[in-house]
């Protein structure tokens, strides 16, 4: 009597369990809930679980093999097993005078199916998996592999969309969906990343340019002179040009700021229209002190870019002002005995306006000197002149 109650107990408990099982197996084997979490012991929900991971493991070859093997093989093998055991009395539908000829033709059609049904079960598991399910999982396949390696996947063929598709097909429009905003997204992501570098790039370009003017700075202008010096030994020796405004002084004085200021800019293009563009670099180094670095080795042509600067702005101006130039050309340390001297003598103030920096080299700091000294060699003669040292 104490063992009632737990029988009748015990049966929903039974039934709760299954579907359980079933909870279990549609939300990914998670614990049950409700009241068969409550009944089902904790040990069995793990058998559970545990089969369910065991079977997840399986591929779908494996797990159609297993259950045409329960549904077709066991069922003719328990018959079978009747059969031989318990004879014609297994067969209520027969009459009782069968012939045992005729009983023995059931018992070997039957060892025949199910012999058969052992051979051709995993070959039939595999084509009807091909047939059912390989080729959607295929074609699926391809196309997550496409969206791994980065390449746009070949669409898939889908019909109509409809409201009793099996999950399958959803999977399929869920994937081309997801495709979409992938390429959607990465549209937007690249169209950010080319604005960002767009900034990137103007801000770089701000950062090497003089705002007055649009020439180069200084900072670029040591930067270049720099770079042209490392590859001096592979390549012909460059040349430097500095330029400097004469009475530029006086116009600020007079006039104002703003017409020294446009003085300059007007300077400015003279001197970006004369040189070559992405070749030959334009600097101001500072107040009206102008640099130009040439990747030329020949001192005539750089003669002759110096005089069309002098004779253009000499032109295009009507506040008398001219430009003292003067050039000079790289040599590598050691070379001729001028650079010592240069080295050792006092730099003038458009000099220290133009150095490459403490740490230049010696031949820079000698090149840059030679320069300015011949600035003030033409400055010393009165201005509007070029000088070559």
């Amino acid at each position: 009597m104490n063992n009632t109650p737990s029988c009748n107990v015990g049966t929903p408990g039974a039934a709760g369990s299954v579907g359980s099982a079933d909870t279990a197996r549609a939300n990914g084997r998670t614990s049950s809930v409700g009241l068969a979490g409550l009944v089902t012991p904790r040990w069995l929900r793990r058998l559970i679980d545990a089969f369910w991971r065991g079977v997840d493991a399986l591929n779908p070859r494996t797990r159609l093999a297993i259950a045409l093997f329960m549904v077709v093989v066991v069922p003719a093998g328990i018959l079978l097993h009747h059969l031989e055991s318990q004879g014609r009395a297994v067969l209520p539908g027969l009459p009782r005078a069968l012939p045992l000829s005729v009983f023995d033709d059931v018992v070997l059609a039957v060892a025949l199916y199910l012999a058969g049904a052992l051979v051709l079960c995993i070959p039939m598991a595999g084509l009807i998996c091909r047939f059912v399910l390989m080729r959607d999982i295929r074609e699926i396949n391809t196309f997550c592999m496409a969206l791994r390696e980065g390449r746009q996947p070949r669409p898939l063929a889908l019909p109509n969309e409809q409201e009793d598709e099996h999950d399958l097909m959803r999977l399929k429009r869920n994937l081309e969906w997801m495709a979409h905003l992938v390429a959607s997204r990465e549209r937007h992501l690249m169209a950010r990343l080319e604005a960002t570098d767009s900034r990137a790039r103007h801000m770089e370009e701000l950062a090497v340019r003089d705002a007055l003017t649009g020439l180069f700075n200084r900072r670029h202008f040591e930067r270049r002179l720099a770079e042209l010096a490392a590859d001096a030994r592979l390549r012909p020796p460059f040349h430097l040009m500095l330029v400097d405004c004469d009475r530029f002084k006086t116009v600020n004085d007079t006039h104002g700021h703003a017409a020294g200021d446009e003085l300059l800019r007007l300077l400015g293009d003279v001197i970006a229209e004369a040189v070559r563009a992405g070749t030959d670099t334009p600097c101001r180094i500072g107040g009206d002190e102008f640099g130009i670095l040439f990747a030329c080795p020949d001192e005539n042509s750089v003669r002759a870019v110096a005089e069309r600067i002098r004779h253009r702005f000499s032109q295009c101006q009507n506040h008398g002002c001219t430009l003292s130039i003067g050039i000079a050309r790289y040599r590598q340390q050691g070379e001729g005995r001028a650079d010592a001297a240069c080295q050792l003598a006092p730099v003038t103030d458009a000099g220290n306006a133009a150095s490459a920096g403490e740490g230049a080299p010696l031949a820079v700091q000698a090149m840059v000197a030679r320069a300015d000294g011949a600035v003030y060699a033409v400055k010393r003669r009165g201005g509007d002149g070029i000088a070559v040292r």
